[in-house]
């Protein structure tokens, strides 16, 4: 086994402190994946930095983690900004430290151009989108035997069914939320909904001039019984337990937007109506662990919604299913031990594919 560094920017919460909750009943098990990896390194790190650089957080902590490079045999970071940071300072440092990064959008200009000017100093990338990954091999001609696919992830503790009446349906998430259309598939039905969130995210091309929408500028009917708001975890996991149906309604995106709150309902047992997107195609069985609608349709997914509110136990057996699924597939210990695999994997010369990387993936192949 390698010694394995991992990366990451946490935000605000870098310098709280975090519960550490073995149930997952009152926190999300972030530590669970944090374990898999020695030393383990976020904003925290510059409080006791060796570099004095300037500028924006996610700089100074890439230039500090280059800096301490020789503590560990590869260093695998977790997001964009960070990932693409630390590759533009291995590139003109020369460093030749193997640097594995974890990425989900590769066709935006500010993720692509530096790809294209110093992706050639990664040592791999780990995602968790077929299509995307398409588009890495495909259009910035990264080596399709050094991009490694594994299945998103979900604290199926956190998110566990709960035996609570069902009184309506939500919806959650902010990046390339079709709001408007789940509001006018809800006019004239007597649905109950909330809104999981304060904004609706539309990104540009380029991230730095993305469009916030703040949520109350949706135009909502006097008399729909939708209510809008953000949640924190525990108030959305009780929104989910509530609701007999989560709906996840998007723009057309090439990237998987709504992955999270997907997973999210499907751990709880519920169904999920979600649009069809060319990006978001990994994780709903169509008819069996949810449902796909056009995209920008009220009329479907009006259909949708009350085909499943009506019959109950259709939707129950859907939502059973889709625990199911996640059990199967998609919990965070599956998809901690698969990053490790997929980054041991990568040091050792075994190729990705464009099947998905598991821990048994890599136990067959060494033998």
């Amino acid at each position: 086994m390698h010694r394995i560094a991992l990366a990451v920017l946490r935000g605000p919460s870098a310098r709280s402190e975090r519960l550490r909750d073995q149930t997952g009943e009152r926190a999300v098990r972030g530590y669970v994946f944090d374990e898999k990896f020695s030393p383990v390194w976020d904003e925290t790190l510059l409080d006791s930095a060796r570099t004095t650089s300037r500028g924006p957080e996610w700089w100074r902590l890439a230039q500090e983690i280059h800096s301490r490079s020789d503590d560990c045999d590869a260093i695998v970071t977790w997001g964009e900004r960070l990932s693409l940071a630390l590759t533009t300072v291995q590139r003109f440092a020369r460093s030749k430290k193997p640097h594995i990064a974890m990425m989900c959008q590769f066709a935006k200009p500010n993720v692509q151009i530096p790809l294209r000017l110093f992706g050639g100093s990664l040592h791999a990338v780990i995602t968790w989108t077929s299509v995307q990954r398409r588009y890495l091999i495909e259009q910035l001609g990264f080596p399709a035997e050094r991009v490694y696919l594994v299945r998103h992830f979900v604290d199926q503790l956190f998110y566990s069914p709960r035996a609570v009446e069902e009184d309506g349906i939500c919806g959650a998430g902010a990046e390339m939320r079709d709001y408007p259309t789940l509001i006018e598939a809800i006019r004239g039905t007597d649905l109950r909904c909330h809104i999981a969130t304060d904004h609706v995210r539309i990104p540009h091309r380029i991230r730095l001039v993305d469009r916030r929408v703040p949520a109350d500028k949706l135009s909502i009917p006097p008399d729909a019984k939708i209510t809008v708001g953000r949640k924190t975890l525990p108030e959305l996991r009780d929104l989910y337990a509530r609701s007999r149906i989560v709906v996840v309604p998007l723009l057309p995106s090439e990237s998987d937007n709504g992955v999270t709150v997907i997973l999210e309902a499907m751990a709880m047992g519920k169904p999920v109506i979600c649009s069809r997107t060319r990006g978001q195609v990994d994780v709903i069985q169509d008819g069996v662990t949810g449902v796909y609608v056009p995209v920008g349709d009220p009329a479907a997914l009006r259909q949708a919604m009350l085909s499943l509110w009506t019959e109950p136990q259709k939707a129950h057996a859907m939502g059973a299913r889709a625990r199911a699924y996640v059990e199967q597939h998609h919990t965070l210990e599956r998809f901690a031990l698969n990053v490790r695999a997929a980054a041991e994997a990568s040091l050792e010369g075994r190729p990705g594919s464009d099947s998905w990387w598991t821990g048994e993936t890599s136990l067959i192949a060494r033998a």
